[in-house]
């Protein structure tokens, strides 16, 4: 069973050991990175800046059509009236739909 493990393999594990060497996620005390504040938005800034040039400006201009289209779609804003809307609303109109169905 697990609760009887060696306590020598729950030392000793070599995965975290690798991971805190290496600077990992969460091999900080200090939020798990070792960056702070400002510096942390100037390297997210570096990596946008250096995706987009990766990807190129004409494929993002169609991405961002794609995702406009689609949150503009008949589908999308049911979903979104849906949400806000009151639960016994809308499982009263569900039914009344399923009823007058038959």
């Amino acid at each position: 069973m697990f609760w009887n493990k060696d306590k020598k393999s729950q030392k000793g594990n070599k995965t975290t050991d690798k991971r805190a060497k290496a600077g990992c996620v969460g091999s900080n005390k200090n939020g798990g990175h070792g960056l702070q504040g400002d510096a942390l938005r100037a390297q997210a800034m570096a990596n946008v800046r250096s995706a987009r040039a990766h990807i190129g400006e004409e494929t993002l201009d169609r991405i961002a059509a794609a995702m406009t289209k689609k949150q503009q779609s008949a589908t999308e804003i049911a979903k979104r009236q849906i949400q806000g809307a009151d639960v016994d609303k809308v499982l009263d109109e569900l039914k009344w739909m399923l009823d007058s169905k038959n």
